[in-house]
């Protein structure tokens, strides 16, 4: 019920940014590859973004992503899935063809076959060239990743 309101909240934030320059702010996709370890698990997910700029610094993003999860008690893997909703900062936004750093902080939705879902607050830094992107940080444990931003 609680993500249901989050998303909500960022979809009405995306529509209410669109409304003043469509034009200036198109919604951009981006395939990624995530792990996450924490202290009994690793995590292995491969997802699909889609981010849309609220400002000039601020940009609301939305993923889903699939994978596998292993466990320390279990020797083989199982299936797990993962929806993030958050707001990325930069400071400096990032130009053509140079890198920029940005912060990230939102909720993201952990489930696994098996076991019972939780959500987690994820905050993350990272850094974000014209196309692609790499970050780290905290969500469900200890988070990295990368991907292409189309």
């Amino acid at each position: 019920m609680r993500g249901a309101a989050v998303v909500a909240l960022v979809l009405l934030a995306a529509r209410v940014s669109s409304a003043q320059a469509p034009s200036a702010r198109p919604l951009v996709f981006e395939a990624r590859l995530d792990g996450i370890v924490a202290s009994r698990t690793a995590t292995t997910h491969a997802g699909l973004g889609i981010t849309r700029a609220a400002s000039r610094n601020l940009e609301l993003e939305i993923v889903v992503g699939g994978g596998i999860t292993m466990r320390d008690e279990r020797d083989d893997p199982s299936a797990s899935a993962r929806g993030d909703v958050l707001a990325r900062f930069a400071p400096v936004p990032a130009n053509r063809g140079r890198w920029g750093a940005y912060a990230a902080g939102g909720v993201s939705a952990l489930v696994e076959r098996g076991s019972r879902g939780r959500a987690v607050l994820a905050l993350l830094v990272g850094a974000r060239g014209r196309r692609t992107f790499v970050e780290a940080g905290l969500g469900g444990g200890v988070r990295v990743g990368a991907g292409l931003r189309f």
